[in-house]
């Protein structure tokens, strides 16, 4: 079995590759190191290859000019997207003071109405204490007034017994 010799890569296809392993520009310094050293007789190869590099460079610089296009649009949308946040950030920090400030002042008005209500609270609770006493004290008074009465009333129905008794006693 004879084996069919291995076809011999394109002169595009050798650039495509230098490219690939050298990076766009170390690559047609490496493809025209080896034109150089191509026999004078093989000048339709050579042409093949300047076609090839002539194309080639014509391809990098269009790319190249699409990465700088890519680049500016890129760092322009960049820079929106900073003064944006930078606009954002100096909003946010706005709303915040006025929120500490908002907080500030009805932490200071909450603390008055509790302030307020607190002195309130110990004022009524001041008057209920003294109602309180003031009507304890009637209370005592009434139940010693009561507490008299029931003994006078005890005493006179006991002197009412024994003076039954003696007339019971001395009438016989």
């Amino acid at each position: 079995m004879a084996k069919n010799p291995p076809e011999t890569p394109s002169y595009a296809e050798v650039a495509r590759i230098l490219q690939r392993a050298f990076g766009p520009d170390e690559g047609l310094v490496v493809l025209e190191f080896i034109v150089a050293r191509t026999p004078p007789e093989d000048v339709a190869r050579q042409q093949d290859v300047r076609e090839v590099e002539a194309a080639l460079r014509l391809e990098i610089e269009r790319v190249r000019l699409e990465i700088e296009r890519l680049r500016t649009e890129l760092m322009e949308k960049i820079e929106e997207n900073r003064l944006e946040i930078e606009r954002v950030r100096a909003d946010l920090t706005e709303k915040m003071g006025q929120i500490q400030a908002d907080l500030t002042e009805k932490m200071g008005q909450i603390q008055a109405d509790l302030t307020k209500k607190i002195e309130e609270n110990r004022l009524e609770i001041e008057r209920v204490r003294a109602d309180l006493i003031k009507e304890i004290g009637q209370t005592k008074v009434s139940l010693i007034r009561w507490a008299f009465v029931f003994w006078v009333s005890q005493m006179a129905a006991l002197v009412g017994i024994l003076f039954a008794l003696v007339q019971l006693l001395t009438e016989r």
